[in-house]
């Protein structure tokens, strides 16, 4: 293979990573003794930093002329990033050195004379028996004072008690006596034989009970020895007080409703009918161009918003990496992170959701078109969310636009050229020999490179057609890519 090709081959993915704050190291490699630049970028492992290094490699050009076991290295060879390792090693005790504080040594107080103990058995000896003695004096004194203080004290106890007694054993029997004179005649001369009587008969029932005390309140009411006239009410008007209270506590009170959590917010989707289209652009990965059959299947109408991405942040499924307003796609996502996304999606809602395969979202990108894009050949003005588009500085900013931004296609769908790049399920193959024409995910075990659609709002207007494909490391999270939810039916 020629060095021309090889450089073609082993350009680094189209996905402005030029606006990443990167570094660089000089390491020498233990292998070939070259002195090769390391690219140092929190978004990725240390890879050679240019192209031309990694084709001289003989470790890669092994590799890539079939004499050494493995496929083509995307990032750098094993003798450099051991040379790297072993830098950094003999690098991490010298900065832990120098960081290192200086030791304290402690300061000893000099060793002086003792200071004299002052006597303390001598002075002061003659004034304690003085005390001593006039305490002595003042308890003889104040010793019968302190007796009658405490008869005192057992007097006013007494009394107490007495009051106590006297209230309860004579003015509670008065009260007795006087409430049995107020009583109307007759009552007080009921035998202990009536008593008995009355307690061994049977209970009436609650109305009943209820229509003789009525009664019992209208024969008060017409004697003059009565001082409370109690008002005047119907036998027929209780009656029907009391059904309609015995029919109010019949009526079973309903259960307090259970408080409502948040609403589950699941992307908006649409039905895509089946059909047959035929696969293919105009760069060499888009070749050859393939007929396709694609079984009926819904996809989701937006990318899917940080808003619904926080909801899965929120359950503890997903990283918390999303950041802006809830109208925007989620980026700076990894194939991980999607299927993260998804497996929580589906057990919330008992929905299998997965990725689009990589059929499918050209099959939709297109909108029933054969053309470029699915409204024509050439690029138009509010088409799509791409570099140089516009006309406008979108590309500068830190965020895609907002979802809705730009003109549906005849599908109903937003964003399928420019946005956000958006993952599939297909691993990266680099062209479609051998691609399958059933529409399904075209899997190679082992290999980490995802197929990436639609190009982002970083991207020029060459990446959003509908037929352009790239790929990335779906291990690695990247500030432009998101994704986009598909269900079978």
């Amino acid at each position: 293979m020629s060095e021309s090709s090889a450089l073609q081959w082993l350009r680094a993915p189209k996905l402005a990573e030029d606006a990443l704050p990167e570094d660089s190291r000089a390491v020498a490699c233990r292998r070939c003794g070259r002195t090769v630049q390391v690219s140092l970028s929190p978004m990725r492992p240390p890879s050679f930093l240019r192209v031309e290094d990694q084709v001289e490699c003989p470790e890669v050009q092994e590799r890539w002329t079939g004499k050494s076991e493995g496929g083509l290295l995307l990032m750098m060879c094993g003798a450099l990033e051991q040379s790297l390792d072993a830098e950094w090693e003999i690098a991490e005790p010298e900065s832990a050195a120098r960081r290192e504080p200086a030791p304290v040594s402690p300061v000893r107080p000099s060793p002086g004379p003792a200071a004299p103990l002052p006597d303390r058995w001598d002075d002061g000896s003659d004034g304690d028996q003085e005390e001593r003695a006039k305490g002595g004096r003042l308890k003889a004194v104040f010793a019968p004072a302190a007796g009658a203080r405490k008869k005192l004290i057992r007097g006013a106890l007494g009394v107490v008690v007495l009051g106590i007694v006297f209230l309860g054993g004579v003015l509670l029997p008065l009260r007795e006596i006087r409430l049995l004179i107020q009583a109307p005649p007759g009552s007080a001369g009921s035998s202990s034989s009536q008593q008995e009587a009355q307690s061994a008969a049977p209970l009436p029932p609650p109305r009943r009970i209820l229509l003789e005390a009525a009664g019992a309140r209208q024969d008060a009411a017409r004697s003059p020895s009565s001082a409370f006239i109690a008002p005047r009410q119907d036998a027929p008007a209780l009656e029907a007080t009391l059904a309609r209270s015995s029919d109010t506590a019949a009526i079973p009170r309903p259960a307090p409703a259970p408080e409502a959590g948040p609403k589950l917010r699941v992307p908006e989707l649409v039905a895509i009918a089946g059909g047959s289209f035929a696969m293919g652009g105009d760069d060499e990965s888009e070749q050859p161009a393939h007929q396709v059959s694609v079984r009926p299947f819904s996809l989701g109408k937006h990318p899917v918003t940080i808003g619904e991405w926080k909801q899965c942040v929120a359950a503890a499924s997903c990283a918390d990496i999303a950041a802006g307003a809830d109208d925007r796609p989620v980026t700076n996502l990894s194939y991980d992170d999607t299927q993260a996304y998804l497996s929580w999606l589906s057990k919330a809602t008992g929905k299998s959701f997965r990725l689009p395969t990589e059929a499918e979202w050209e099959y939709a990108a297109r909108g029933g078109q054969r053309t470029r894009y699915w409204w024509g050949d050439r690029m138009r003005p509010g088409m799509a969310s791409c570099k140089g588009c516009n006309g406008t500085g979108d590309a500068e900013t830190d965020q895609p636009p907002k979802i809705g931004s730009v003109q549906a296609n005849p599908y109903g769908l937003f964003d399928m050229g420019g946005g956000v790049g958006q993952w599939v399920a297909d691993s990266w193959h680099k062209n479609y020999k051998g691609a399958p024409a059933d529409g399904s995910a075209w899997l190679e075990e082992g290999s980490y490179a995802r197929v990436i659609r639609s190009g982002s709002w970083k991207n020029g207007a060459a990446d959003a057609r509908a037929g352009s494909r790239d790929r990335y490391d779906g291990r690695i999270r990247h500030p432009t890519l998101g994704f986009r939810i598909a269900l079978s039916p």
